[in-house]
């Protein structure tokens, strides 16, 4: 059996990948994400209750027409989605398969897609009109952005360590 990386620090799929085996070709190269869960603190500062609301925003480099097809069927449906994020990914080439065997660690988000968008030109439209050499390359590139109302985030860690958050929305 051989390994090889794929060379990507972060990469998105489009299903759960505790429960089905993915190959390198299914993933989108995760550019950025962010999100931020909170809760309710009483007068001392102490944390109490559910997790609020919480919006997960990721940004993806769009591929050829087609790749994308699947965000917005999942957006247009309006039914609870799977992704999962996975960072310093492995894959298996024996048998021509590529199938995802390794990692350092991930996230498997459920939740609803709420938005898609999609950019031509700059990740940061905000920042300085003058680009170093490295970010003029980047300027041309089309990105997807994409904002899920999330329901639970697994942490997957090493050692098959898993820790879940459920989120009150």
């Amino acid at each position: 059996m051989q390994n090889i990386s794929n060379n990507q620090k972060a990469s998105l799929y489009f299903d759960d990948i505790r429960e089905t085996k993915v190959k390198r070709e299914q993933g989108f190269t995760l550019q950025q994400f962010h999100y931020e869960c909170a809760r309710k603190r009483n007068d001392r500062g102490m944390p109490y209750g559910p997790t609020q609301t919480t919006t997960l925003q990721l940004q993806i480099k769009s591929l050829p027409d087609g790749y994308l097809k699947e965000i917005y069927k999942r957006l247009d449906e309006h039914t609870e989605s799977c992704f999962s994020i996975v960072f310093n990914a492995t894959f298996r080439t024996d048998e021509g398969e590529n199938t995802l065997s390794d990692y350092d660690s991930g996230l498997v988000v459920t939740g609803y897609v709420i938005s898609v968008d999609e950019v031509f030109g700059a990740s940061h439209p905000e920042t300085s009109p003058f680009f170093s050499e490295e970010e003029e390359e980047n300027v041309n590139l089309m990105m997807t952005g994409i904002r899920l109302l999330t329901k639970s985030i697994t942490y997957i860690g090493s050692d098959s360590y898993q820790k879940e958050l459920y989120i009150n929305f």
